[in-house]
């Protein structure tokens, strides 16, 4: 039952014109790289645009955009369609459900994502792998976070779309941006710190420290452990309680 799960979520999120879109969202990276890279840059040059591109663009775009989609639908289109009914009426643990949704788009959001930021990088520096590298570990990690965060929303409210556009907007995108005691709290941030972490010439330098890790991990979590709590509140006609 865990394998059919993890299949027709797969197919929903991948099914979906959206996510077609997210994925060209994702080559632009490539694009605007390759265009650079026509310029003949010098190497130094190449590396500074290049962690400049994956920073602002591959990180704080591109990846909140589709990690807000992607997680918001993983359970509450089904939500939104009454079908959520079919799946909890089945014999299988709602600690499992949430399991495989959030990993499942995890998975879809870093199969959109890390290719475009990875060959980006690539591109841009005239064949470092370092820098690319470097982001799109950042990407694989921060998908995590994110995902958790916008699946656990969609349990929240059913306006968990809007709800999470106007966090990547607002917070990631001014208010850690202009308040160096916000950072903390940033996935943005998080991802550039586990970027410069991980090392790489080019790559933008991160003022947060250790403790980014722990905070990583507890928010990832606490956004599980709210979402396991909201499914467990869902009745059967499909509403949050």
């Amino acid at each position: 039952m865990t394998r059919t799960l993890a299949s027709i979520t797969l197919r929903s999120l991948l099914n979906r014109r959206r996510t077609i879109l997210l994925a060209l969202a994702s080559a632009l990276v490539v694009l605007v790289a390759a265009l650079y890279r026509l310029s003949s840059p010098t190497d130094s040059e190449a590396l500074s645009f290049a962690g400049q591109l994956l920073a602002d663009f591959g990180i704080g775009v591109v990846l909140p955009l589709v990690a807000v989609i992607v997680g918001t639908a993983a359970i509450g289109s089904e939500i939104e369609d009454g079908t959520i009914v079919y799946l909890l009426a089945k014999p299988v643990p709602r600690l499992t459900i949430v399991i495989v949704k959030l990993l499942v788009a995890w998975l879809v959001t870093s199969i959109i994502v890390v290719p475009g930021i990875w060959i980006a990088g690539v591109v841009a520096t005239g064949g470092s792998l370092e820098i690319g590298t470097a982001y799109a570990v950042a990407a694989i990690v921060a998908g995590l976070e994110y995902t958790a965060i916008f699946l656990a929303l969609s349990l929240v409210t059913s306006r968990a779309l809007v709800v999470g556009l106007a966090y990547v907007v607002v917070w990631e995108g001014v208010v850690a941006g202009l308040f160096a005691g916000t950072r903390l709290l940033s996935v943005r941030q998080h991802a550039l710190w586990v970027a410069d972490a991980i090392g790489g010439e080019g790559v933008v330098p991160s003022d947060l420290g250790p403790q980014t890790l722990l905070v990583l991990v507890v928010i990832t979590a606490g956004a599980f452990v709210i979402a396991l709590r909201r499914l467990e509140r869902v009745e059967l006609r499909g509403e949050t309680g």
